[in-house]
């Protein structure tokens, strides 16, 4: 009896996972779009980074490194501007301001399970039909450097998976936060903003002051992009490889235990608007 209980309820979370990843490939056209996007977007930073190289007496970074590692972070986007990062925070903002937050309160499943049902399946869809595609054109088309060892190749993609572990809890902290502010959009453009920076998407690491790196080296966001990228570039190689996935994974029990304390007081002064 005990052991059919965690069973049913994975066959229920797997159950709402395979209904929203079919939900989202209903909208090819959206993916088609989302692969565009991102390949234009990748053309521009590919050109803004060609001038500033090309400029520079001197950079910290060979070019091949430095085109990889930003074309791989656009290709996979996860830290900024992907679905599963900012849907949950939309839909919850939502939720709160109509009142349909009483009827998510009431389901069989916990609002955190809710949100992370919804944010798992649009990083898995995202992943199979919009960050695979991208990768491959970038290595065919515009010759990326692939990852230097297959232990490298390995660990990328889990590093990913990790690397969304901290963004959800990241959002799951603001999420529980808007008990207080009944509203996280204004929160949710300033985590934007942050993550733009910290995560390591838009400007790698080493283009940092070196008191800016002392400082983003002990932040989570650097699990949300800069070591999955680094480990692909080879930065992070070796032995350095468990101990980098071992970090993500602290700093994403970390985030989601600090939501958690949050969500135990939120309960205690929550308020339903709308209805």
């Amino acid at each position: 009896m005990t052991a059919a209980l965690p069973m049913n309820r994975f066959n229920r979370f797997w159950g709402l996972i395979a209904i929203y990843v079919k939900e989202r490939i209903q909208f090819r056209f959206a993916f088609f779009m989302t692969i565009f996007t991102t390949l234009l977007y990748a053309v521009m930073y590919y050109m803004v980074w060609k001038a500033v190289y090309n400029n520079s007496t001197s950079f910290p970074m060979d070019w091949d490194e430095l085109i990889t590692y930003v074309m791989i972070g656009q290709a996979v986007n996860m830290a900024r501007l992907s679905p599963a990062e900012r849907r949950p925070l939309l839909t919850m903002g939502y939720r709160i301001r109509n009142g349909d937050l009483a009827l998510d309160l009431l389901r069989p499943i916990s609002l955190q399970g809710q949100r992370f049902v919804e944010s798992f399946s649009y990083f898995l869809s995202e992943f199979m039909w919009v960050n695979i595609p991208v990768l491959l054109l970038m290595i065919f088309g515009l010759r990326v450097s692939l990852p230097p060892t297959t232990a490298a190749a390995l660990a990328f993609p889990l590093s990913l998976l990790i690397g969304f572990l901290i963004g959800f809890a990241l959002n799951l902290v603001i999420l529980t936060m808007a008990f207080w502010t009944r509203n996280i959009f204004g929160a949710q453009i300033a985590k934007r903003a942050i993550v733009d920076i910290f995560a390591g998407t838009l400007i790698p690491f080493k283009l940092f002051p070196h008191w800016l790196q002392v400082i983003v080296e002990h932040l989570p966001f650097k699990g949300m992009a800069y070591i999955p990228l680094s480990i692909w570039t080879g930065d992070i190689a070796g032995k350095e490889i468990p101990l980098a996935l071992g970090e993500q994974l602290i700093w994403a029990a970390l985030l989601y235990g600090v939501a958690m304390l949050i969500w135990r007081h939120a309960m205690k002064i929550i308020v339903i608007q709308g209805g």
